[in-house]
């Protein structure tokens, strides 16, 4: 298959590379605004599906999300699901050299990425959070499908991987997941003469978020707001969206804005409710750490957390945090969002396509999902080894880890919108939509109607 990429879409892939998939580091999953760069290129590039090669073969693959110097510093520990991965990989092709090679995340790993197809020097096998779609749209990643058995697809969890299904083809797997729940300091519940429990609902977060504020010791809430084109606060939105059945781009297009959907405009009603537990001008802080520790420090009772916060927490002191589902919408239904989230596909212009097909495929091995978590402390993406946690009855697994890898297995999981056109714009625009929302008491579908139109003049225009 060839496919010729033009400067300008490149150009484009990499300068709203910060603005996709959550621009976070995988370890940390604190979204911080980056300049975006540009790289200029005067040529196009031809990617070439090449066939296999004969002879002793070398298989390059890009990052992992985690320290790949851990296989050799902790073999048995940090390093152990790594090289699980790999020797699961070199068991069905002996006498492969594999070049593991780290070459950042999120926006320092896209950069080098397209820098690399432009120079002809791309890897075989690449790694990402949530920018699959648009390479697919470009032709430079292979579909899986041909080697994705029905054991392999049928053990994977859809959510997980969501973000590399395009136009009803799969193009990558996830290796390790995580997803976003909610927390609870029950020290502050319990002063504020509050049950100390996850609320089921919309309405029994905001009665119990109004209690605790009400006593004037602490806030009830905790929400990221609207920052340039961050997307964290869009992020944890979209949950509750989510659970209406709204989505922050079109059903059936990945790359167009949905932001005038009515269905989400209970989402945003309830954000306007909620404004007066929150601490006083928190939801307008740059800084996510300061956010979210808020709740770590008795100042805050509930907040949407990923499935990192439980380790968070306890290392912030909070050792007895509660966590579950997200509260549900009035006449929705529970969801979440994938976060922190490992996804391995294969280059289209790999000069061994086989090998760089099985490196997406070895990654789900039993050998290698079932110690995902003892190894990394993250949840794995099979419901196979997700089961397993669930199970565990050692004690090695908690039970908060255990809820959310119950959310990750059960949950309807939602992705960011990975844009192909003016990306950094376009989560400006929703961010405004997100101030104006707090600011200002103009109707919701004014305000929605309002954006969809700046978003849709930019994408025509871009």
């Amino acid at each position: 298959m060839n496919k010729k990429i033009s400067r300008r879409q490149f150009v484009r892939t990499l300068t709203g590379a910060a603005a996709l998939g959550g621009a976070s580091s995988l370890l940390s999953a604190c979204t911080v605004p980056v300049q975006p760069r540009t790289i200029e290129v005067t040529r196009e590039v031809q990617v070439t599906a090449a066939p296999a090669a004969a002879g002793p073969r070398t298989l390059t693959v890009w990052g992992s999300g985690l320290d790949l110097t851990a296989m050799e510093k902790d073999p048995k520990g940090a390093g152990a699901a790594l090289l699980a991965h790999k020797e699961t990989f070199l068991a069905k092709h002996p006498g492969t050299t594999v070049v593991w090679e780290d070459h950042g995340w999120d926006e320092a790993l896209r950069q080098n990425i397209v820098t690399a197809l432009l120079g002809g020097t791309q890897p075989d096998a690449i790694v990402g959070e949530n920018f699959f779609q648009q390479y697919a749209a470009l032709s430079a990643l292979l579909p899986i499908d041909d080697v994705l058995t029905p054991e392999v697809k049928d053990n994977s969890i859809v959510g997980t991987h969501k973000a590399a299904i395009y136009n009803g083809k799969h193009y990558g797997l996830s290796w390790l997941s995580g997803c976003f729940g909610f927390e609870g300091n029950p020290n502050v519940l319990e002063e504020a003469g509050v049950e100390p429990k996850i609320p089921a609902t919309w309405d029994d977060l905001a009665a119990a978020a109004e209690k605790v504020t009400s006593k004037g010791k602490a806030s009830g809430y905790t929400l990221q707001g609207p920052l340039g084109f961050s997307v964290g606060g869009m992020f944890r939105l979209a949950v509750y969206m989510q659970q209406l059945g709204s989505t922050l781009n079109k059903p059936d297009d990945p790359f167009k804005p949905n932001f005038d959907d009515p269905k989400g405009y209970p989402a945003w009603e309830f954000v306007r409710k909620m404004l007066p537990f929150m601490p006083p001008g928190l939801v307008f802080e740059a800084d996510e750490g300061k956010v979210y520790s808020q709740l770590f420090a008795g100042k805050s009772a509930f907040q949407m957390a990923g499935s990192w916060h439980v380790g968070w927490a306890k290392s912030s002191g909070l050792k007895n945090a509660i966590y579950g589902g997200v509260p549900v919408a009035p006449g929705g239904k529970p969801a979440s969002y994938v976060v922190g989230n490992v996804i391995y596909g294969a280059m289209a212009a790999s000069k061994v396509p086989d090998l760089a097909l099985d490196w997406v495929i070895a990654g789900q091995a039993n050998a290698v999902q079932d110690i995902i978590f003892k190894s990394t402390g993250r949840l794995p993406s099979t419901i196979k080894a997700t089961e397993a946690l669930l199970k565990d009855s050692s004690g090695s697994v908690d039970d908060a880890t255990k809820k959310f890898a119950g959310l990750l297995k059960d949950s309807d999981l939602g992705i960011l919108p990975q844009w192909n056109k003016e990306p950094n714009k376009l989560n400006s625009i929703w961010n405004d939509l997100f101030t104006a929302v707090l600011t200002t008491k103009t109707e919701v579908a004014s305000l929605a109607a309002e954006a969809q139109k700046k978003a849709l003049e930019v994408i025509t225009a871009a």
